[in-house]
């Protein structure tokens, strides 16, 4: 009889955590819409490589080993909401290896371009790899990843530079 009293006394308790979950999932549910609706913090990305190339075209992998061909990526991004944000290249093991804007403002709905040269906040060329680039919203309290990787390829030029030669003045002064 004890036992048929104490399973009266639990009988409440499956219902009313069934009930509990329920209500959590419609307002997690509601919650995840609301966010859908907001609009992105950052759109608009591109990465491209600045510096010579023979054809004209758009490459996607860029190598700063200084022979003036594809020695730079630009990073550009639009920004839907200002800020102060910090924007770093991550490597390997989700470790930054460049700092590109530290404490910057970052004004809404404006393009924003920034440029790596491929170097490490040390100043020694990363291997050969993907990387990403990570942006901290600090009055939004996020942190971002850029969609995309940018490739670095890391070899030794070969042939000719495309580096423009420095034209002679005729005072003697060399003019870069």
């Amino acid at each position: 009889m004890e036992e048929a009293a104490g399973s009266r006394r639990l009988g409440w308790l499956a219902p009313l955590t069934i009930g509990l979950l329920l209500v959590a999932t419609v307002a997690a549910f509601g919650w995840s819409q609301r966010l859908k609706r907001e609009p992105l913090v950052i759109d608009r990305v591109e990465y491209r490589v600045l510096g010579f190339t023979a054809n004209g075209e758009a490459p996607t992998v860029f190598s700063p080993n200084g022979d003036c061909k594809r020695d730079r990526m630009s990073i550009s991004f639009r920004t839907t909401k200002s800020d102060i944000a910090d924007v770093e290249i991550i490597g390997r093991g989700g470790n930054p290896i460049r700092t590109l804007a530290r404490n910057r403002f970052f004004k809404r709905y404006r393009e924003h371009t920034l440029v790596w040269n491929g170097r490490k906040d040390d100043g020694f060329i990363p291997l050969t790899g993907k990387y990403r680039v990570r942006v901290t919203m600090h009055g939004e309290d996020r942190v971002l990843y850029l969609p995309g990787w940018i490739r670095l390829h890391n070899y030794e030029p070969r042939g000719p530079s495309g580096c423009p030669k420095p034209m002679e003045r005729k005072d003697g002064g060399r003019t870069q």
